[in-house]
């Protein structure tokens, strides 16, 4: 899949660094064809565009998603809303927002 390598080096490159100041939520959800779209659901309802997403399988039931967004799009309160909102989805195990 040359789509996916060559991706894999755009980020390898240094293009996205965490030293930048973002918000991280970390989920973990069911492996639903429509899961991730619920989580990314809360970030568009309030017209913020991640910074970064990044979903990985954990087995065949699971995906274990993270969703940056910077300082300056998302107060700390509003991340902890959407965080929680995240959490009492159906598809959602657990979710929690790192600092």
């Amino acid at each position: 899949m040359p789509g996916s390598v060559s991706a894999r080096i755009w980020v390898n490159q240094g293009l996205w660094h965490m030293n930048a100041n973002v918000r991280r939520l970390k989920a973990v959800i069911e492996s639903d064809p429509a899961s991730l779209v619920r989580v990314l659901h809360f970030f568009q309802a309030r017209n913020v565009t991640p910074a970064r997403v990044a979903a990985e399988r954990l087995g065949a039931e699971f995906l274990a998603v993270e969703v940056d967004v910077a300082e300056t799009d998302l107060t700390a309160e509003a991340m902890r809303v959407v965080t929680a909102k995240v959490a009492e989805l159906s598809v959602s195990v657990c979710a929690v927002v790192c600092d």
